[in-house]
């Protein structure tokens, strides 16, 4: 992602948004008083703009945690042949191959690790939407390397390609929350928080049907379902030239009032956005906070902290040990290779079903009780899961099956996307770059340790009581969620420190609860 002049010219010119006034005049009540709240209206125009933010990232995102469940047999096969080829017939033992895959997988979470590490100084220099024309570059790059890997016969060829999609998709989890929670209105900003999530189960989904042995999963095709990823990267680039820059960006990063009031005008269909600007004005900072003084303040440091810790809890909660290797957990659990293909497709469409669901309650309920819920959930079910493989017979086979079902339902319901929803409403504009540049760093590396370290252990050295590992990491997380973590539906970010300040957040919980249901 380095900067060229042309790039640069790219980045700044004006969008043809600035040119057309709206997709469509059609709106959409979604239930708020319009009389009094005419920005709170959902628009095409807004819909279209946190499209455009998910397709070049989120869809990437899941496609990539998916693509590699399916074919796992046939390119730990290639692997092994590309060995034997290139180190004059020497052979790999089994273990060494697991290994080579596993690292295969998990560098895609190593790669992550590096994106968002470089997401607050690319964020803040070229834009939210700056960035993600410039992210798109190593995605097209990542699609390229891992189609040729199988053609080539390398393959850390296709480790590379693994390395750069997980640099895109580590971007691009810390850009699109971001670009979509400033261009959303704050009553919305629940709602819409979890379309970065929903995108991700989407295409998920979708790579698991793509990569079943009779599509694009067998051992002549896997390259083509890896290499199908570039169709994101040329979409969203086409789709950007029509949306504004976040207007929150333009007026507190860039100074620039009239561009930030033409981007709102676009996003919101109407001329009266003044409120919002006010609204925005009121996080308007002198200084630009860089990641180091996210620790020398201490409201931003414990923010810092819970942020940490919601993202830890989303990737140790096993999840990704799941849908990374779900069928070598199903045929652990003595289903066929044709059943474990269809069970896993049960998980990706349950995935995606529950977390349209969490659209409708998340506003509704508020962030951390479905938080706590999902941790609780995931808690119960890892821990049947685990006795379900001990037991080793027929019935049991369909117990494990069910478990690991409702272990997705609980995590698409809580900590599917929570984490990166709270992570964006605890931080106001200035520290946001940087304290999401450590969420992503925080949630790519649990999700490397998973990654690379499960199909190891499930397979060589723990086995069944691997899932103990992430019962007991789940336990920490609820407790820590109940005591530590405020609720932020709704709030200003002054407001969540006040309650924050406070204390005693479980309290003010029940309380608030309380007096709601009173109120009914």
């Amino acid at each position: 992602m380095i900067q060229s002049p042309s790039t640069e010219q790219l980045i700044n010119a004006d969008s043809p948004f600035d040119r057309v006034e709206n997709l469509s005049e059609i709106d959409v009540d979604i239930g708020y008083n319009r009389r009094n709240n005419t920005n709170e209206r959902l628009t095409i125009n807004h819909l279209f703009a946190v499209l455009t933010a998910v397709t070049g990232t989120a869809f990437h995102f899941g496609y990539a945690s998916g693509v590699m469940n399916n074919p796992q047999g046939v390119i730990t096969q290639f692997i092994s042949e590309s060995y034997v080829k290139h180190h004059n017939n020497q052979t790999l033992s089994p273990n060494t191959v697991t290994w080579i895959f596993s690292f295969s997988v998990s560098v895609f979470a190593l790669g992550g690790m590096i994106g968002g590490i470089c997401s607050a100084f690319i964020t803040d220099r070229f834009g939210r939407k700056g960035g993600m024309f410039l992210n798109n570059i190593v995605s097209i790059i990542a699609a390229i390397f891992m189609f040729i890997s199988k053609i080539i016969g390398y393959y850390e060829v296709l480790i590379i390609g693994r390395l750069l999609i997980g640099v895109s998709c580590g971007y691009g989890s810390s850009v699109a929350p971001t670009y979509i929670n400033e261009i959303t209105p704050r009553r919305l900003r629940g709602t819409f928080g979890t379309t970065f999530q929903l995108g991700v189960v989407v295409i998920l989904f979708l790579s698991q049907i793509i990569t079943l042995e009779h599509i694009l999963g067998g051992y002549n095709t896997w390259h083509y379902a890896l290499g199908l990823t570039i169709v994101f990267s040329i979409a969203q680039v086409i789709m950007l030239c029509f949306v504004p820059e976040s207007p929150k960006y333009l007026l507190l990063m860039k100074g620039d009032t009239n561009k930030a009031e033409k981007a709102l005008k676009w996003l919101r269909q109407n001329n009266n956005n003044e409120s919002e600007i006010n609204e925005m004005q009121s996080e308007q900072q002198t200084e630009r906070v860089k990641i180091i003084d996210l620790f020398r303040q201490k409201p931003l440091a414990y923010a810092l902290l819970i942020t940490v810790i919601l993202q830890l809890s989303q990737q140790l909660s096993g999840i990704n040990a799941i849908f990374y290797y779900s069928k070598s957990i199903f045929l652990k659990a003595n289903f066929s290779t044709h059943v474990a293909d269809y069970a896993t497709l049960a998980l990706g469409g349950t995935n995606i079903i529950v977390t349209v669901v969490s659209i409708f309650l998340i506003d509704r309920l508020g962030r951390r009780p479905l938080h706590l819920l999902g941790l609780t959930g995931i808690f119960i079910s890892s821990v049947i899961l685990v006795i379900s493989l001990l037991m080793k017979s027929t019935g049991w086979s369909y117990v494990s099956l069910i478990s690991s079902i409702i272990f997705v339902v609980f995590f698409s319901i809580g900590p599917g996307s929570i984490p990166w929803l709270i992570t964006a409403e605890l931080f106001s504009q200035a520290p946001r770059a940087a304290a999401s540049s450590v969420a992503v760093l925080a949630n790519w590396s649990a999700n490397f340790a998973v990654g690379i370290g499960f199909k190891p252990l499930f397979e060589y050295i723990l086995h069944e009581y691997t899932f103990l590992l992430f019962s007991g990491l789940l336990v920490f997380f609820i407790l820590f969620t109940f005591f530590f973590v405020p609720e932020t539906k709704a709030k200003t970010v002054n407001e969540i420190y006040d309650d924050i300040n406070n204390g005693k957040l479980w309290e003010q919980s029940l309380f608030r609860n309380r007096r709601a249901n009173i109120a009914c």
